[in-house]
């Protein structure tokens, strides 16, 4: 037997307990495949929408992934007018809804701090474009650019475009006047995200620049829904790197 043969036999033998925590874990405790679910409960549907709240995970292992959740009556799958496939939470995937809230809650309180190597800019632009008050927005076209001054050339610039309510996200310039630069290094931006940092002493400490008209700029923080888990207080005590 292969190496690859054998560790798909085991995955396949489970843990070998009736538990329902372990036969749960047979399925969700794959990598990815929780992270998988966060986007469908965040309203993603198409594959592509679907890997871009899950980068680092290839094209081949996602469709895996998402066999498997069909599979397990997680996810149902339909085919669009276009022919590409949809995917979509069964019941049994909508009651994950509240494991997964209760997860992200631990994580905010508990969970390591963030390092380096958690830092994705496309992804945290990709999450902010899913939280902003469109609401409370001007009327029309509003272009958003987030520049990240330490991150690589090719990460550092994102565009938001949002009108009357919709919100695009760009890796190129969308061809529209900007109305509001946000400048600040990535940890800086993920930490408000996850409501670590007040933006506005972030903004006043010079951390964050704004540049655009003043009325834009005082509106910003408002928004700024930031993550779901945001008003969550953290109790771990922060690593200190020495």
């Amino acid at each position: 037997m292969t190496r690859a043969v054998t560790i798909l036999a085991r995955m396949r033998e489970g843990f070998g307990q009736f538990c329902p925590v372990a036969l749960a874990c047979e399925t969700l405790t794959q990598k990815w495949t929780l992270l998988i679910v966060r986007e469908l409960c965040a309203g993603s549907r198409r594959f592509s929408d679907i890997r871009r709240g899950v980068p680092r995970i290839s094209a081949t292992l996602l469709k895996q992934r998402l066999d498997a959740l069909e599979r397990a009556g997680i996810v149902s799958v339909q085919m669009t007018r276009t022919s590409a496939h949809e995917y979509a939470l069964t019941e049994a995937g909508a009651d994950l809804k509240a494991v997964l809230s209760s997860v992200g809650e631990w994580g905010q309180r508990w969970a390591r701090d963030i390092d380096r190597r958690d830092l994705d800019p496309g992804w945290l632009v990709w999450n902010i474009h899913r939280r902003l008050d469109t609401a409370i927005m001007p009327a029309g076209r509003t272009v958003l650019e987030f520049a990240f001054t330490d991150a690589p050339a090719h990460q550092r610039r994102f565009w938001l475009v949002c009108t009357n309510g919709d919100v695009d996200v760009c890796v190129k310039p969308p061809g529209f006047d900007v109305d509001l630069v946000v400048s600040t290094k990535v940890i800086v931006m993920a930490e408000i995200w996850r409501g670590l940092r007040p933006i506005s002493d972030e903004i006043k400490a010079g951390r964050v620049r704004l540049d655009g008209k003043p009325a834009l700029r005082r509106a910003l923080p408002s928004w700024l829904m930031l993550s779901v888990y945001a008003p969550i207080a953290r109790k771990r005590t922060k690593t200190v790197k020495t």
